[in-house]
């Protein structure tokens, strides 16, 4: 398979190091024939946007792509249709697919056009969270919507770690700025806030033990100022326990890339419960999982209590699973053997079965999990 990918980047192998990194390894593995990528915001802020989807359609065209992946397609910008019907329409008639990766609200900040345009026009539409997210695509008109959560990127946080003392500087750290929104009906006011209230209520129950990290918590005693993003398991190697914070989002399965990037830190992870993440991550094993904050609290209080050596051994054993299965690189080979099925299906003129998602583990919940497929039609 030829991939082009328009990441949502300036620069591809700097802003996005984990999936540009992953395709490039699956080049070297055999896996790809080839990828060409193709930053759409660089090229869009410095020639505009009609000279994006000349390039990409260039590209697309001279390389003979398989497929094109419009990589987290919800950046503001002019109606993409036509552009993405331009290379839909070549004569090799790549698939194309696309991505979602930001939270987004069901009434406030909700889904940009430019991505319900792309998953409509989209053979496959890849989702970090499915619930009313995925309802409200399929009802604009996409199919083929599966889930692909996000991963913790193999580039910036798999390097050999140091080995970490049982004696921590902090109880519990946390890396996440402050939110600021005035609009009470907005999507992001109500994150924030509770976000306040979760720093607020660490920050009193653990003092200068609780390590915060980020913008805008300036005059918290707990403060330790802000860091690089590629910086955040030095952070939380300094703590015994670390604070997941707010999803930003509470539809079915959705989690930012902080899970995935703090469960590889080596120390253990409290977060907030969402319908469906124990499916992507064992509960009292990978991830210790509250749905409020006294139940964060009290979560983070067991954990200080096991002796440090058992809660090394436990949070070890998470981190070398987050390696073998929940990078970035593992999603780009998840998302590719998807759209090759499918392409294969399409050859031999037969319906594509439903893909299996290597990712998810049995929910040890009673009833039935929520879906991680919708809309799947071929």
């Amino acid at each position: 398979m030829k991939l082009l990918v328009l990441y949502q980047a300036r620069n591809p192998a700097q802003d996005h190091p984990g999936y540009y990194e992953g395709f490039e390894r699956m080049v070297a593995e055999g896996q790809l024939r080839a990828h060409v990528p193709i930053g759409y915001l660089g090229v869009a802020e410095a020639r505009g946007w009609d000279a994006l989807w000349t390039e990409a359609h260039r590209a697309a065209r001279e390389m003979q792509a398989d497929a094109v992946f419009l990589q987290f397609f919800h950046a503001q910008m002019p109606n993409p249709e036509n552009g993405i019907l331009r290379i839909k329409n070549l004569p090799q008639r790549p698939l194309i697919f696309s991505s979602l990766g930001d939270p987004f609200g069901r009434w406030t900040h909700r889904i940009p056009q430019s991505f319900r345009v792309a998953s409509r026009l989209s053979d496959i539409s890849f989702l970090t969270g499915m619930g009313y997210i995925a309802q409200q695509l399929a009802g604009w008109g996409a199919r083929n919507l599966v889930l692909m959560p996000h991963g913790c990127c193999q580039v910036r946080f798999c390097a050999p770690i140091r080995e970490h003392s049982a004696e921590s500087e902090f109880d519990v750290s946390f890396v996440g700025s402050r939110i600021r929104s005035m609009n009470p009906f907005g999507h992001f006011y109500w994150t924030a806030r509770r976000r306040a209230e979760l720093v607020a209520a660490f920050t009193k129950r653990f003092g200068k033990r609780f390590g915060l990290f980020g913008k805008g918590w300036e005059g918290n005693r707990a403060w330790q100022g802000t860091i690089p993003f590629a910086s955040q398991l030095e952070a939380y190697r300094r703590s015994s326990v670390v604070l997941g914070g707010m999803p930003g989002a509470e539809y079915d399965y959705y989690t930012s890339d902080r899970p995935f990037i703090a469960a590889a830190s080596g120390v253990p992870l409290v977060d907030y419960w969402v319908r469906g993440v124990d499916r992507l991550l064992e509960p009292g094993r990978d991830w210790w999982l509250a749905h409020d904050i006294k139940e964060l609290l009290r979560l983070s209080d067991t954990l200080l209590e096991m002796p440090g050596s058992d809660r090394l051994l436990l949070a070890g054993e998470t981190r070398k699973r987050i390696l073998a299965h929940h990078t970035q690189y593992h999603r780009c080979l998840d998302m590719i053997q998807i759209v090759r099925n499918l392409m294969e299906a399409r050859r031999q003129g037969r319906q594509a079965a439903e893909p299996e998602l290597p990712f998810l583990r049995q929910s040890s919940l009673p009833g039935a999990p929520p879906a991680a497929i919708v809309g799947w039609v071929r």
